[in-house]
């Protein structure tokens, strides 16, 4: 069973267990899939897909990845796998989930199964959490829902005890660096670009690979904000930070991913006061051992808290720039 999901780098316990379910007809009817941006939720869902439509899932190895049904997934052509995200919207909305739903009761076309994917599961509202409870409690027996989320806490308890959760693996800033120098994508990029889109990538090999082929990357950019405001916030360098946050023109889902970005930031400097060895989000990893040795745990803890309270602001009201000034008039108490 090692064998399988050969496409998946790393997670060998999502590896080991998804193949002992397929292999032993144990499957559960709804997975939730939870990591961080880029760690590859996407890639272990399609390989999922492949699996259990996969021609040859009875061999020791599979998906083979050549069977026609492997490469109408690989292609994006098939009817049965279905996809479900909030697009620009603050979130999905029950008219979403039920539509969805209504598409239940018809067998799959291409194959034994019919899979549902919700991409960012925890922007679901409430109510259309509410609405999905029943088909998870219920589903047809062809049907395998697969919600994929950076945080599983912000799901109803009711929706994450009707499935099971896998969490995806986060590698060192030296793994991404060789993953990266192996890739034949990557081939003509020198060592300072392979190591800044590594050190950028919290973990996670697909952004890395994004920022690495895109230099002019929102992402990379966003990221390299996030880490100056932290720097900045941290170094008590408040009307510094507050100039610089007010020239910040962001999408509330660019303003989502800073938030996301600076709390990294600011987890790997917590960290770095517990002696951890490897920074996954700063390059130079004496940065963030010399923010860590000036700053005590309160006022990092009190940094965090308040991006925390800015990143809700924006994910419930837009509300945008005012929601960094009012982290950044948070943090001056």
């Amino acid at each position: 069973m090692d064998n399988c999901f050969n496409r998946v780098i790393g997670n060998g316990s999502i590896r080991s267990l998804m193949s002992s379910h397929i292999k032993n007809k144990t499957l559960s009817h709804a997975y939730i899939i939870e990591g961080a941006k880029g760690s590859g939720k996407r890639t272990i869902a399609k390989e999922i897909c492949k699996a259990v439509c996969c021609e040859n899932r009875n061999a020791d190895t599979f998906p083979c990845n050549s069977c026609r049904s492997c490469m109408r997934i690989e292609e994006g052509l098939n009817t049965d796998i279905m996809t479900v995200n909030r697009g620009e919207k603050a979130s999905i909305q029950v008219e979403d989930i039920r539509e969805l739903c209504q598409t239940m009761g018809y067998y799959p076309d291409d194959g034994d199964a019919k899979v549902y994917i919700i991409e960012e599961a925890d922007k679901m509202t409430p109510a259309a959490q509410n609405a999905l409870l029943l088909s998870l409690e219920e589903p047809p027996s062809y049907v395998i829902f697969l919600l994929l989320t950076e945080d599983s806490s912000f799901l109803l308890e009711t929706v994450r005890s009707r499935a099971q959760t896998l969490k995806t693996e986060l590698f060192s800033t030296s793994f991404v660096a060789d993953w990266l120098r192996s890739n034949p994508k990557c081939k003509g990029f020198d060592v300072a670009e392979i190591q800044n889109a590594a050190s950028v990538s919290r973990g996670s090999l697909g952004t890395a690979l994004s920022v690495l082929l895109d230099k002019s990357s929102k992402s990379a950019s966003i990221s390299e904000n996030a880490g100056k405001l932290v720097e900045l916030l941290c170094s008590d360098k408040r009307s510094d930070a507050i100039i610089f946050a007010s020239g910040i023109k962001y999408s509330r889902v660019e303003f989502e991913e800073f938030f996301d970005d600076a709390l990294f930031a600011l987890r790997d400097i917590i960290a770095t006061k517990f002696n951890a060895e490897d920074s996954l989000y700063f390059a130079d990893e004496e940065v963030a051992a010399g923010i860590a040795s000036r700053q005590k745990l309160s006022k990092l803890s009190k940094i965090y808290d308040a991006l925390v309270a800015a990143k809700e602001d924006i994910t419930k009201n837009n509300a945008q720039i005012y929601a960094v000034m009012t982290t950044l008039a948070a943090l001056s108490v």
